[in-house]
């Protein structure tokens, strides 16, 4: 009896963990030099003992991705009169870096009343699938003891201060799967992506490591060059909604001056055509 062993090798394993979007941002003449970094996978000892200090068992499909690679980063650049930007990035962070969010700032009683409204509002949100996300629903927590775990998986490139991807448990039932929400520091909303981590990786292929690109799938507004990014790339990613900001190239195209061809010229040619004939 004989056994056949498939060895996976590393440029298989990244084909197969990428979906082949390396060679689909390759095809783009605008985007260069798409480069994925690669990990080695955590260690079981160090995947336990990150669910101890923190009292949370990781779902399977985490677990299974830190063991395989301790985070992800490709990135990518755009081409733009002869001179490359970084613009595209798709990125996980390592383990270490999956650390608990927490809020500095005191409450009032007011805001303590919104939080138990936005609470109730998060239940009813994570119980049901949600898959409009041009309609988005948002909340806003204060503080991180009032029913739920957040621990920060991704940050929202460029703004990385600003906007913030967490892994959101629910402490009151522990027996459902943490959900993936996007945090806006500035306005402290929080925005529902995906419910689950391989729909939330699958969602970050799909949409190209495009700038915000979490920002757009939640519906809110992207700035000018971010959208002339997208019209670039992949412009059916945009809501509909959304329309190319006018240039001048695009206004004196539709707004310029209209060239009319008089046909008499055409008539005055084969006039002499014929006239030299009969000579």
């Amino acid at each position: 009896m004989s056994f056949f062993v498939d060895i996976v090798t590393e440029d298989s394993f990244y084909e197969n963990l990428t979906l082949g979007v390396v060679k689909i941002l390759e095809s783009f003449l605008y985007v260069k030099n798409v480069r994925v970094e690669r990990r080695n996978g955590c260690e079981t000892t160090a995947i336990t003992s990150w669910e101890q200090r923190h009292c949370c068992t990781l779902p399977e499909d985490v677990k299974n991705f830190y063991a395989s690679i301790d985070g992800f980063l490709l990135q990518w650049n755009l081409e733009i009169a002869g001179e490359e930007f970084p613009v595209g990035c798709m990125e996980i962070g390592t383990l270490s870096s999956l650390k608990r969010y927490s809020n500095k700032d005191h409450q009032t009683d007011s805001s303590k009343q919104e939080l138990d409204n936005d609470t109730h509002k998060l239940n009813e949100i994570t119980a049901s699938s949600i898959t409009d996300f041009e309609n988005p629903n948002s909340i806003n927590l204060q503080g991180n003891d009032h029913g739920c775990k957040m621990f920060e998986i991704a940050s929202c490139f460029p703004e990385s201060g600003m906007a913030k991807v967490y892994l959101l448990y629910r402490m009151k039932q522990e027996e459902e799967s943490p959900t993936i929400w996007l945090h806006r520091e500035d306005t402290n909303r929080w925005y529902h992506l995906a419910n689950n981590f391989t729909v939330y990786f699958r969602m970050m292929l799909v949409h190209l490591g495009l700038p915000l690109w979490q920002c757009c799938v939640s519906g809110l507004s992207l700035p000018p060059w971010v959208e002339q990014v997208y019209f670039l790339v992949g412009p059916h990613l945009l809501p509909s909604a959304v329309e190319p900001t006018e240039t001048i190239s695009t206004s004196m195209w539709n707004n310029g001056p209209t060239n009319v061809i008089d046909p008499t010229i055409f008539k005055g040619k084969e006039g002499k055509q014929k006239s030299s004939k009969k000579k």
